[in-house]
């Protein structure tokens, strides 16, 4: 019985210090896409000045991200990850360029795994705000973005009749770029982003 113990206050002390770096864990960013400079062509022996009025991509553009996360140390006691938000966003042109706005709550979460020893819970909320810019060069078009986060998460793990509770709250920020392809995704270390566009 006292090797049982040992075995899960070792689980409890993992769970804790993985939520004290839930913020840089779960939340990584990534590296903005490559940007190519477009390549003057020749007709005739000059340049050509002659330009094909094509529509901005970006301009008047919305959407939403469908943001998926691993909450706390869900993955150390075998939880998955889950949708939490589908975040709305649109494009308006501002200062010359064309930003990125938008924002939503993050859907109130909780999760339950009952187990021999006992029960591991987690529960999650939040708030988001994205920033962020749309560029259209060339052939190329995507968005970069910045999604911060405003979250409370409380995890709760009982064993043998004895519960421990462990709150954290924070602002993290998920960075990443998407080509404008609906269903297009960005991944890190815990989340998973897709990107939905309307009428695209």
């Amino acid at each position: 019985m006292n090797h049982t113990k040992k075995k899960w206050m070792a689980v409890i002390t993992l769970c804790v210090t993985l939520m004290v770096g839930l913020g840089c864990r779960v939340f990584s960013g990534l590296t903005n896409a490559a940007q190519s400079t477009p390549t003057p062509t020749s007709s005739g022996g000059s340049l050509s000045t002659e330009k094909t009025l094509m529509p901005d991509p970006c301009e008047g553009l919305t959407g939403s991200l469908e943001l998926q996360l691993l909450v706390g140390p869900s993955e150390a006691v075998g939880l998955e990850p889950f949708t939490a938000a589908s975040i709305p966003f649109k494009v308006e042109t501002e200062d010359g360029l064309q930003a990125v706005s938008g924002g939503g709550p993050i859907e109130y979460y909780e999760d339950i795994m009952q187990a021999e020893w006992g029960s591991f819970s987690v529960t999650f909320e939040g708030e988001t705000a994205i920033s962020g810019t749309c560029f259209s060069q060339a052939n190329e078009s995507w968005i970069d973005i910045s999604i911060q986060m405003t979250g409370e998460q409380t995890v709760t793990v009982v064993v043998e009749g004895m519960e421990m509770t462990y709150p954290w709250s924070g602002s993290p920020t998920i960075q990443a770029s998407f080509p404008l392809d609906d269903g297009a995704q960005a991944e890190g270390e815990g989340w998973l982003m897709v990107l939905h566009l309307d009428n695209k």
